[in-house]
């Protein structure tokens, strides 16, 4: 006898469109299970791989689904100008309605810019009784599929359930054998329908425009799976099908637009292979989509990652009350399947579909003490981020790098460390403006190091712990971001070493060509020590001792160049709080780095666009 019941989504409606229904299918069955138990709480979502789980712990029966009471479609019909009078007795989205709702809003905002009043600043109750005003959290989604010229096939297919009113437990049976992961389960449940449909005279047609909105991967008739004819026109799916896809756009899909472009993306979330409670992903997408604004294509990918972590932190206590055991957010979810969409002036069309990984660095919290710990750990990311801009080439291919870090899951880091080098260039080049830059502390280094060395084939901890490593990355940050720090502030007695970080990581490509590069940094440190200190009197920073180059020929042997090389411009541009020179560290820290970029809500961010 099962001991859960579970209803399965085949791949095989590609990727996207299978995370879709899933959703979609989710929200039915809770609600299905709060009728049959009194609450739903219980549906978990779990990536199978070949298809997405929708699940229970509790067994339920066909049986008993068939007795539960008609339900009105989870999504409403949306009408607009061009749409006409809804059908009678069905849910309605007034889409133009939804507009100048929006429009007021956003002009309310404009009110107080001009009066030159932040929004938040404004009292508690003033503040609560503006955001009331701001677009609901579906109306981005409305948006796309009217943009996106779905709104017959989105309409149909909510006139297809309602029509079902009569024939509702006939209804579960179809969805049961739709979903029972069987093969032909599909074909098998749009042959019940046809002839369902006909017995008691509704529209029997099985099929329904399959759109790109929740189809991103399905091409058009050309693309066939089965290349027996070569046409242009759209392709066509089950509408029961359909309407769980349509569904789940509304649960676990946010569309925003690009900034400053007509260009769109949406993110939908990938469930893990253990899965997520349905309430808990409720909760947790409902804090993202209020926090999670329009921005530039590449750094959008990555505050959608980033900014998911934090709202699941956020929620983390009641989150392991409801699961009963520790586990880290990757565990929960993977991340975000991304769609995006190329505008091409009368239409849109589907330029990309990947994925964006949550960070797998994160840690469970042990106790409820250690989440805002963690919570800060994301936070340095995310002020990192929102600080580069993509419209300079550079800081574009640091977001680019970053971005690869976080689809990779790479050991290795190699993207990470192709990022940190490139970041240290960036931030000898800020502070030399007297522009404010934030670094990365020496403790979120060794929290992503330490996170993937277990799954190195070499780890890298032997690194981090030997103490000629760290002399010698001290001695890299005391002859660039210091002295450069100290020459912004006033001066310093040190030369500031341009274009160190650069100079290592070329010739890092051979042990004995990075061996030279550092040997000659190392001998013009201590020089430089000797010629300030006899100068000074007084001895200021300590010397590179034979140990510590002993130390760093041996890591260089034992692991190579690139590895040992990557590690030393990270750590030694990095913040380390500890070093003797903290107080310059903790100054740099105070005046030198940018709060998070404070965005407010425009009519962009909002999908406020007049369609």
């Amino acid at each position: 006898m099962p001991t859960v019941t579970q209803l399965c989504i085949p791949m095989t409606t590609t990727p996207v469109a299978a995370l879709l229904a899933a959703a979609g299918v989710a929200r039915w069955f809770a609600d299905a299970l709060r009728d049959i138990t009194g609450d739903g709480g219980d549906v978990r979502i779990a990536n199978a791989g070949h298809s997405i789980i929708v699940s229970t712990a509790r067994v339920v029966s066909r049986e008993q689904l068939r007795q539960v009471p008609y339900r009105d479609p989870t999504m409403r019909w949306i009408q607009t100008d061009k749409t006409g009078s809804p059908p009678a007795d069905l849910p309605v989205l007034d889409y133009e309605a939804e507009k100048r709702h929006n429009s007021d809003y956003y002009q309310e905002l404009e009110r107080y810019r001009k009066l030159k009043i932040n929004v938040k600043t404004l009292p508690s109750d003033e503040r609560n009784a503006l955001e009331q005003k701001a677009p609901r959290p579906y109306w981005p989604v409305a948006v796309k599929i009217n943009q996106m010229s779905a709104l017959n096939a989105y309409n149909k297919a909510v006139e297809a359930w309602a029509a079902c009113r009569p024939i509702y437990p006939e209804l579960i049976d179809l969805i049961w054998t739709l979903f029972s992961g069987k093969p032909g389960a599909i074909e098998q449940a749009q042959e019940a329908w046809v002839q369902l449909a006909k017995t008691h005279g509704l529209e029997h047609k099985a099929l329904l425009s399959a759109t790109q909105v929740v189809n991103p991967e399905q091409g058009k008739g050309a693309n066939r799976a089965k290349a027996d004819a070569l046409t242009i026109g759209g392709r066509e799916s089950f509408w029961l099908l359909e309407y769980f896809k349509f569904a789940g756009l509304f649960d676990a899909a946010l569309p925003r637009t690009v900034q400053s472009k007509k260009d769109r993306k949406t993110y939908i979330v990938i469930p893990s292979a253990e899965g997520i409670e349905l309430h808990w992903h409720d909760t947790i997408f409902k804090q993202f989509q209020q926090q999670f604004w329009a921005g530039t294509a590449i750094k959008m990918d990555i505050q959608a990652a980033l900014r998911y972590t934090d709202a699941m932190l956020a929620q983390w206590e009641g989150a392991m009350l409801s699961s009963g055991r520790q586990r880290k957010p990757s565990d929960l979810i993977q991340g975000f399947a991304v769609v995006a969409y190329k505008d091409l002036g009368s239409a849109f069309a589907v330029m990309n579909v990947s994925t964006i990984n949550l960070p797998d660095w994160i840690a469970a919290p042990e106790e409820v003490s250690a989440i805002q710990h963690w919570r800060d750990e994301v936070d340095q990311h995310q002020r990192i981020i929102g600080a580069l801009e993509e419209k300079f080439s550079e800081e574009e291919h640091l977001l680019r790098h970053y971005r690869d870090f976080l689809s990779s899951r790479d050991p290795n880091l190699t993207a990470f460390f192709a990022f940190t080098t490139g970041y240290a260039s960036h931030v000898m080049s800020k502070m030399s403006k007297r522009q404010p830059v934030r670094r990365f502390t020496i403790n979120t280094l060794e929290v992503i190091i330490m996170a993937n060395d277990n799954r190195r084939e070499k780890p890298l901890a032997p690194i981090l712990e030997t103490q000629g490593f760290r002399n010698i990355a001290t001695a890299i940050r005391r002859s660039t971001v210091i002295p450069q720090y100290q020459k912004t502030k006033g001066d310093t007695p040190y030369d500031v070493r341009y274009g160190l970080a650069d100079d290592l990581r070329r010739k890092a490509r051979n042990n004995a060509e990075f061996m030279r590069a550092l040997s000659e940094f190392m001998q013009q440190y201590n020089q430089e020590n000797k010629r300030i200190f006899a100068r000074e009197k007084r001895p200021v920073r300590a010397d590179i001792t034979t140990g510590d180059i002993t130390d760093i020929v041996n890591l260089i042997d034992e692991y190579d160049a690139p590895t040992v090389a990557n590690l030393l411009i990270a750590y030694g541009y990095a913040r380390d709080p500890k070093t003797p020179d903290a107080v310059h560290e903790e100054s740099d820290a105070a005046t030198s780095e940018p709060e998070l970029t404070s965005e407010e809500p425009t009519a962009e961010t909002h999908e406020n666009q007049p369609f």
